[in-house]
């Protein structure tokens, strides 16, 4: 009766630990990561410790929330390590205590997301809670491979700004900032000269703006569009290219 009774409490803490949040299936990082190569997804995994709040807030608000487990379902192999609890992990043909492993991929605080690809190449790691709208975005720039141009943080506020703008179509600073990551950020070129024009058009008054879009033209071998834009940005007061990441800067620090 005495193992019967540890036999079931085993049950119960395996069960508890592997599909926490609603029905998501947890592995071991090691499992996770063979899982992930198998069933070409991203690999996640949730650094956690027992005593965090907001792992478990981020247990009952997101990876419970229904939609959140379909995209996880498609996208994701779903790892956890406690690296305050012994255990051993195997990665690039090295072994780590979970502590030494949570150390290697930076985490520094709790809940911490660690993120990899399909075949095992560390993406990133995110720190701290994620919420729904928060992990929707981290989805996307998994999916659509932002991660091989710009960290997650600078991506967030990519994607912060551009609800901005969707709020304020024709807010001029705001078409410059977005049109600025998709000039020096996210490299397309189409995109950039649109909201750069879109700024100009709803009556940016500040040269920095315009000569951004002359640095555009130059690059796409426009020469005669970019010496109009340039001469605009000149007789405005622009001196010099290091004024428009100054602007830049200036934009985020009044809109954020």
């Amino acid at each position: 009766m005495k193992k019967l009774f540890y036999v079931l409490l085993l049950f119960i803490y395996f069960s508890t630990e592997l599909f926490a949040s609603g029905g998501i299936k947890w592995v071991t990082f090691d499992e996770g990561l063979a899982q992930a190569k198998k069933e070409n997804k991203f690999l996640l995994v949730d650094f956690f410790t027992d005593w965090c709040k907001w792992c478990k807030v981020m247990d009952e608000k997101t990876y419970s929330d229904p939609e959140v487990q379909k995209t996880i379902a498609k996208n994701f192999v779903m790892a956890r390590v406690n690296p305050e609890k012994p255990g051993t992990v195997h990665f690039m043909g090295q072994e780590y205590q979970n502590s030494q492993f949570a150390q290697a991929a930076g985490v520094t605080g709790y809940p911490s997301t660690g993120l990899f690809t399909s075949d095992g190449k560390f993406i990133t790691v995110v720190t701290g809670y994620l919420d729904i709208p928060k992990f929707n975005s981290l989805v996307t720039y998994l999916k659509e491979k932002h991660y091989q141009k710009l960290a997650f943080e600078d991506y967030s506020l990519f994607v912060t700004l551009k609800n901005k703008l969707k709020a304020d179509p024709k807010n001029p600073e705001l078409n410059f900032i977005v049109g600025y990551f998709y000039d020096k950020v996210l490299k397309d070129t189409n995109k950039s000269i649109k909201y750069y024009k879109n700024a100009i058009n709803n009556t940016a008054s500040f040269p920095e703006v315009y000569a951004a879009l002359s640095n555009v033209y130059k690059t796409e071998g426009k020469t005669k569009s970019a010496d109009k834009m340039m001469k605009i940005a000149k007789k405005k007061g622009f001196t010099k290219d290091s004024e428009i990441l100054d602007k830049v800067k200036e934009v985020i620090k009044g809109v954020m």
